[in-house]
């Protein structure tokens, strides 16, 4: 496969009816800067399990097997946006899609991934590990002690169960615990090197008033223990908050994307490096993303895939 573009999966608003549901877009070239949403704007992967919502959907290409996965956060708020029950509550499933070939995909299924203790299942992302021949799925939990009447909150924790076919998972286990929210959690790999992307809170109160923007780290591998922080707060002088990082390569080019999502806002912004050790990154304003995406995932597709994306029959609804 000769990438050549970018499809994006994001969600919208969940005070829309139909806002917490998976919609795509495909880049008109090889930046993901200009956008034509499919299924004009309309989700194309609608949720009928679970809370019947998905939301941060991550897109994974399985080369071993010759197939694509989507999977997403198990959750719906609209129409109460009831957070406090969506906290501790909530569902320890993520939605899962199967396809191979990015235009059929298989009915949603539930899989569950949490452990008992655990209060919701936020942002799978997926990477895939040589050192363990199997995908490992990473995402955020509030973990409550057994009995507990779950009243006052917990941080959110960053956990890892393993994978080969995205149906079958190993029991979870807590790969980040910072002593405070760590949600988000992303990864670039280039020459040999693992960056690590999340929205981190630095505790409560935060120090020095960092914490409200994205978080960029370094590392040999991805479950390296010893992350090397590079930047504390990504895009703070053009964006007033910042979450739901998504990452990319450029298809051609030393060139990498990060888009972060200054929630409740402005929505994605787009920023990039050619120097990803460097922790700096530039904005790029004149990036124009589908209305209202947030929280999503890019992948690299070839020409055939977009024009095959491009031509196909999408749900009505």
């Amino acid at each position: 496969m000769t990438a050549s573009h970018f499809l994006l999966a994001y969600f919208l608003s969940e005070t829309l009816a139909d806002g917490e549901q998976v919609r795509f877009a495909v880049s008109d070239g090889p930046e993901p800067t200009s956008w034509t949403p499919l299924n004009q704007g309309r989700p194309v992967l609608p949720s009928t399990v679970g809370e019947l919502g998905s939301r941060d959907p991550f897109l994974v290409r399985d080369e071993v097997r010759g197939t694509f996965a989507v999977i997403a956060t198990d959750l719906r708020v609209w129409p109460d946006e009831d957070w406090n029950r969506a906290v501790r509550h909530g569902s320890r499933s993520i939605v899962v899609w199967q396809s191979r070939d990015l235009v059929s995909w298989s009915p949603p299924v539930l899989r569950e991934i949490a452990p008992a203790e655990a209060g919701n299942t936020w942002a799978p992302k997926a990477f895939w590990s040589n050192r363990r021949d199997a995908w490992l799925v990473f995402w955020a939990s509030a973990l409550f002690s057994p009995g507990e009447e779950r009243r006052a909150g917990q941080y959110q924790r960053i956990l890892v169960a393993e994978t080969t076919d995205f149906v079958h998972f190993s029991p979870a286990r807590v790969h980040l615990d910072a002593g405070h929210d760590v949600i988000d959690l992303t990864f670039l790999e280039y020459a040999d090197r693992w960056y690590r992307f999340s929205a981190n809170a630095h505790g409560n109160p935060a120090p020095a008033g960092i914490g409200h923007h994205i978080f960029e780290e370094a590392g040999q591998n991805l479950e390296d223990p010893y992350f090397e922080p590079l930047t504390f707060d990504i895009g703070k002088s053009v964006m007033a908050r910042a979450e739901g990082p998504a990452t990319a390569a450029h298809p051609f080019e030393p060139r990498w994307y990060l888009l972060a999502d200054e929630f409740g806002l402005r929505g994605y912004q787009l920023f990039e490096t050619d120097d990803l050790s460097s922790g700096g990154w530039s904005h790029r304003p004149d990036a124009a993303f589908p209305a209202g995406a947030r929280h999503g995932s890019l992948l690299a597709i070839s020409s055939e895939e977009r024009a095959r994306l491009l031509a196909a029959s999408w749900p009505a609804a």
